[in-house]
Formats: C-alpha cells, sequence, structure tokens
C-alpha cells in the first residue's frame, strides 16, 4: 500500500508540475502579446515588411545588398499571405517565435537540471525583458533565438545518444537556419564547441571527433550559397556606422538591461555593475555545488558570456556590440541563475527564494519600462515619439485625387509607405552633403526598396522640383538645421497633420491651374 501511495504522490507531483509549466507558457503569451501593437512601426520593421513584401528570389537579391541573410525575410513573406500585414500579424510571429524559444529553454533545463530549477527558470524566462521587447518588433532577433536553442537541445541529445542520427540531422539543419537567420549565430558555435570538448565533464568526450567535424562541414556546404555575398558584404560594411564606439560599460550594461532594463549611462553604471556582479555570484555558485554535471552547467554559463564577452573583444576592432544582436543569449542568464538558486534552496531556501524575489522585481521593472516604451534601446523613441501613423492617417483621411506626397529622408519613407493607403506613390527628398552633393540615392540597404527604383521618386533641390500636383503633402521629421528646407515663395502652406516628432504639412502651389 505504501508503495501504490508512493506512485500516487509522484504522479501528483509530475501532474502539478506540467501544470506550472503550461501555466508558465500561457503567462509569456499574455506578457509578449500585451500592448503589442501599440509601438509604431519604425524604420527597421518598415524594411522587413516593405523587403518581405517581394518574391524570394528577389529577397535573395535584395537582402545580399543590406546587412543581414535573407531567411528570416523568406519566412515572413510566407507569414504575410497566411496572416496579413497588421501589426498584430507581423510582430505576433517574433512574439511566438520568442515563447517557442521559452518551452525550449524549459526543454534543455529539464535534459540538465531539476525540475525545481527548471520552473525558477521558467518564470525568470517570462519576465526577461529583453526577449519581451524583441518579441514585439518585426526583425529576426527572436527567430534566431529559436533557431539556435533548439540546436543546442539537439547537440545535448546527441551527445547523449551518438549513434541517433536524427539529432546530427536536427542540428546541421537548425545551425544552418540560424545562418541563414543572422550573423551572430557564430557565436553561438563558440558555446557548442565547448560543450562538444566535455570541459567540465571530467571523462572522454562521447560525441566522436568525426562526427562532429563532418555535421560542422555540412552546415557549411548548406551555407555555400550564400557566403559571395557574405564576403561582398564584408568588404562594403555599409549600414554600420550607427554603431557606437566600444567603451567598457558597455559588457556589464548589457547584463543589466537583459535583467532589468538599466543602462550603464551615468548613475545607472552602479546597478550595472551590481546586476552583473550578481550573475557571476550565481555562476560560482552553480560551479562549487555541482560536482556531478559542470559540463551542463557550463554549458549555460557559456550560453550567454562567451558571444557576450567575444562580441566585446571583436568589439574593440569592428565596433559591433550591439544589445539586440545578442538577444538569443540572453536566455542564459536565466538559466544559469536558476540553477545556483536551486543549488541554494537545497540548503538555504528562505535565502534562495528571496534572491529569487528580487531577480524578478528587477525584472518586472524592465518589462514596465518595455510597456512604457522607455528602455532606450535603439528605435524605441522612435516608435514611441514619431506618430508616423497619425500623420500617415491623417493624408490618408484628407488626400485628394492628383496630389503628391513628399518624404524627407529615406528614415521616414519606409514606415510612410506602410502606412499609406492612398495609392499615390511618394517622392524622396534627398538632403545634401556638406560638399553639396545629395546624400543618395545609394544601392544598399533600405534605398534599394524604394519601388523599382524609379529616378522621377528622388530629388535634392526643392527650387528645381516642378510638381505635377496643385497640391504637395511633405512629410518631415524634426530635421538638423543644416537639412531646414526651404520652399519657393509660391509654395503657400495651409494645414499641418501633426504627430509628435514628425509632420506633414499640405502646401497650395499657386498660379498652378
Amino acid at each position: 500500500m505504501e508503495g501504490v501511495a508512493d506512485v500516487r504522490v509522484s504522479q501528483g507531483r509530475q501532474s502539478l508540475y506540467r501544470a506550472g509549466l503550461i501555466v508558465l507558457v500561457m503567462l509569456a503569451v499574455i506578457v509578449r502579446f500585451h500592448a503589442i501593437s501599440i509601438p509604431v512601426i519604425w524604420y527597421d520593421e518598415a524594411f522587413s515588411v516593405l523587403l518581405s513584401e517581394r518574391a524570394p528570389g528577389l529577397i535573395w537579391s535584395t537582402t545580399a545588398r543590406d546587412v543581414h541573410p535573407p531567411l528570416y525575410y523568406v519566412i515572413v513573406h510566407y507569414w504575410m499571405l497566411l496572416f496579413g500585414n497588421s501589426v498584430i500579424s507581423l510582430r505576433g510571429l517574433s512574439a511566438l517565435a520568442d515563447v517557442g524559444t521559452l518551452v525550449l529553454c524549459l526543454k534543455l533545463m529539464s535534459l540538465v537540471a531539476t525540475r525545481r530549477a527548471t520552473c525558477f527558470a521558467g518564470l525568470m524566462l517570462v519576465l526577461l525583458p529583453i526577449s519581451v521587447r524583441y518579441s514585439q518588433e518585426v526583425r529576426m532577433y527572436s527567430l534566431l533565438g529559436f533557431w539556435l536553442m533548439a540546436a543546442t537541445i539537439a547537440l545535448v541529445c546527441w551527445n547523449r545518444k551518438p549513434q541517433a542520427r536524427r539529432y546530427a540531422v536536427l542540428y546541421v539543419l537548425l545551425m544552418s537556419a540560424a545562418f541563414y537567420t543572422h550573423y551572430f549565430a557564430a557565436f553561438c558555435v563558440l558555446v557548442h564547441w565547448l560543450y562538444w570538448s566535455g570541459l567540465g565533464a571530467g571523462k572522454p568526450v562521447a560525441l566522436p571527433v568525426g562526427k562532429w567535424f563532418m555535421a560542422n562541414v555540412a552546415i557549411v556546404v548548406l551555407y555555400v550559397p550564400w557566403l559571395p555575398h557574405l564576403f561582398d558584404q564584408l568588404r562594403r560594411m555599409n549600414g554600420l556606422e550607427w554603431v557606437a564606439p566600444t567603451t567598457w560599460e558597455m559588457l556589464p550594461g548589457v547584463v543589466s538591461r537583459c535583467i532589468a532594463m538599466i543602462s550603464a549611462d551615468g548613475s545607472g553604471l552602479w546597478w550595472a555593475m551590481a546586476i552583473s556582479a550578481s550573475m557571476i555570484a550565481c555562476c560560482v555558485i552553480a560551479l562549487l555545488n555541482d560536482r556531478q554535471d559542470r559540463r551542463s552547467t557550463l554549458l549555460l554559463i557559456s550560453y550567454f558570456f562567451v558571444p557576450a564577452i567575444t562580441v566585446f573583444l571583436v568589439s574593440w576592432i569592428v565596433p559591433v556590440f550591439v544589445t539586440r544582436y545578442l538577444v538569443f543569449a540572453a536566455v542564459g542568464l536565466p538559466l544559469m541563475a536558476a540553477v545556483a538558486l536551486d543549488r541554494l534552496a537545497a540548503r538555504r531556501p528562505l535565502v534562495a527564494y528571496l534572491c529569487l524575489s528580487l531577480f524578478v522585481v528587477a525584472q518586472v521593472h524592465g518589462v514596465l519600462k518595455v510597456y512604457a516604451q522607455d528602455d532606450g534601446l535603439n528605435g524605441t523613441d522612435v516608435r514611441k515619439l514619431a506618430r508616423l501613423d497619425r500623420v500617415a492617417q491623417g493624408i490618408n483621411r484628407q488626400a485628394q485625387v492628383g496630389d503628391e506626397i513628399v518624404i524627407d529622408g529615406l528614415f521616414w519613407y519606409l514606415p510612410f509607405s506602410y502606412y499609406n493607403t492612398t495609392g499615390i506613390q511618394p517622392r524622396l527628398y534627398i538632403s545634401r552633403l556638406p560638399g553639396g552633393e545629395p546624400n543618395g540615392p545609394y544601392d544598399y540597404g533600405g534605398w534599394s526598396l524604394v519601388p523599382q527604383r524609379l529616378d522621377w521618386i528622388f530629388f535634392s533641390d526643392v527650387s528645381a522640383l516642378k510638381p505635377a500636383a496643385k497640391r504637395v503633402w511633405w512629410v518631415t521629421g524634426n530635421p538638423r538645421p543644416e537639412d531646414v528646407v526651404t520652399f519657393p515663395k509660391d509654395w503657400k502652406q495651409t494645414l499641418t497633420v501633426q504627430g509628435d516628432e514628425v509632420q506633414a504639412r499640405l502646401f497650395i502651389l499657386e498660379g498652378r491651374p
């Protein structure tokens, strides 16, 4: 009878454990879809949408003139065919990919840690601010995290069953998909090689050298079609001029941003240092209290720290240290913290749950900043303040047949094209460089998305412009003093449609029939 009772208790705990994980996944869906349509589509997202509207062949050739690989855009292309191009639909792909990543993280934890550690990790992953932020953007960062976490699980399973070819095939396909999604997949390869090496296992490598080598060769072979474009992008290096020079504060800053959306600027530096120190302490606790499976513990620790530190070091040569490029690695922070708290809970449960509570409070602070669009990440201020959607809606309501629309700058041109429903093809005003020459058009990035590269769309001299219409809508942001446009005397402004940091002015051209 006691045996039957023990079985029932065990089954009850198993059911409760599974129910808890289901609740965490449902909560993750709610957190990621909450207010997902409120931020305005900005330049990077509009680039994704407009590029993805093209045929897959054109997506391939157009992306080759940008800074990223093509897979994400191809997936969005078919996603829009199925679910449309509303803001919720477009961002929903990233949100679902991020929820999928959470599910995969739970699977990984179930393979290498206890149930309690898995539940701890699940709670912290649900509220991970950096994941929430980029699950609400039409970009590839959440999808990259999904591929890489799935590949990591495939590698762990393959290591445990070296004869199971399905895991090898899955690993090759998933890593190939990751490389076709974003180049920073290469930094996760370092994590996988470290795991394969058996560091921390205290015994010989389970996965033979030959199989591991052939799997990596297969990934390279599948990537060969894209390699010429990769080399061309590296040669040109267009589109990365905006990346800030590297400073030492950036490393603790990325940790504090991922966990609590606290920057390392000014007084925030002390918080960033404290949060980073707490994560290092988690690493130490996890390693010192895990003598049986340090290899798995090292996998969780290295999942964040190896890519972050490597990118940080590379950035002293070529500045590429961008928080969103490390979203895939950020999930490693809750995973390693969960293992440490689990170890601590075995000896001092009160302290462990207090630390977990503090971690969750910091995360809630970060998530609230994401919802308030106050996280300080690239593009957030534009999504909050520009309100280009209001401007476009005003033009959509009031535009008349024969009107012309001019957009002052490519940065506004792409998102306006997403919101534009007038049927009027906007023209693009190009400012001039200090030397007097026009600042565009160029043959890469967003410039390649201007429809059919029509020459009549581009102009850089308002006085020489000869609009065919009597009414011209001029859409502009807050220009720099040197970019302020002087309009001809016969252009009379009659109406302004105001966003917050962007507006549309309606000009009536006097003397026109």
